[in-house]
């Protein structure tokens, strides 16, 4: 990565983390013009340990034009009347995407056989529209979990729905051959049957602790 792209790069998570920290300055009551009671501090602070923060009033989301891996024009927000995470990755990401794509397929698999009255939605966007076509990306999803929701699109939508829900990536220069990496943040969201953004997972994740999050903000 060029030293630009490393500097730009770096900003980004600087204003990633600051926004995470300004979620947690509010569930610890040190900002904002809500006062909670103790009991909704309590459940905060619990999240908040599990590595889950939940916003004051959850968040509308601009509908941002995607695809679906049938070609269909979507936004995030169609998927509606489900509890939903939303995971960005790449295909040809070395680490920490296959291992998300592993988790969140533990998750919903452990979450979907406890409550299956109430099942999990999983969207997987992808950084990498370019290279992950959707020929590739379906099979690629499909051999994590059969149920996995892939979603592509302009990398400038893709960017900007990114930003929205916490999360920045830059890609790097390719090298002779035109092979290149993708450097990102790491967070999972969380929207709520009613499209909204409710919060976000900031890692290392565990599998029984997003479960633990999701029975205590869907109330199951």
């Amino acid at each position: 990565m060029k030293k630009a792209d490393k500097v730009i790069f770096s900003l980004l998570v600087v204003v990633a983390v600051l926004s995470t920290l300004v979620l947690l300055s509010q569930y610890l009551g040190l900002t904002g013009t809500t006062v909670k009671n103790s009991t909704d501090k309590k459940v905060d602070g619990e999240l908040v340990q599990l590595g889950f923060y939940r916003f004051e009033a959850p968040r509308t989301l601009p509908d941002t034009p995607l695809e679906n891996l049938q070609g269909e024009g979507v936004t995030l927000t169609n998927r509606h009347q489900q509890w939903q995470l939303v995971n960005f990755g790449y295909m040809f990401c070395p680490d920490i995407c296959p291992v998300n794509l592993r988790l969140m397929a533990a998750v919903k698999t452990a979450w979907d056989a406890d409550y299956p009255d109430n099942p999990l939605a999983i969207t997987n966007i992808t950084f990498d529209p370019a290279r992950d076509t959707p020929e590739q990306l379906s099979p690629y999803l499909e051999h994590h979990h059969p149920d996995f929701y892939g979603l592509t699109g302009e990398l400038d939508n893709i960017r900007a729905l990114a930003r929205q829900l916490n999360v920045v990536f830059i890609h790097e220069k390719p090298d002779e051959y035109g092979n290149y990496f993708v450097s990102h943040s790491d967070s999972i969201a969380l929207i709520n049957p009613d499209g909204l953004f409710a919060g976000l997972f900031k890692g290392p994740y565990e599998q029984e602790r997003i479960k633990r999050v999701l029975e205590i903000i869907t109330g199951v």
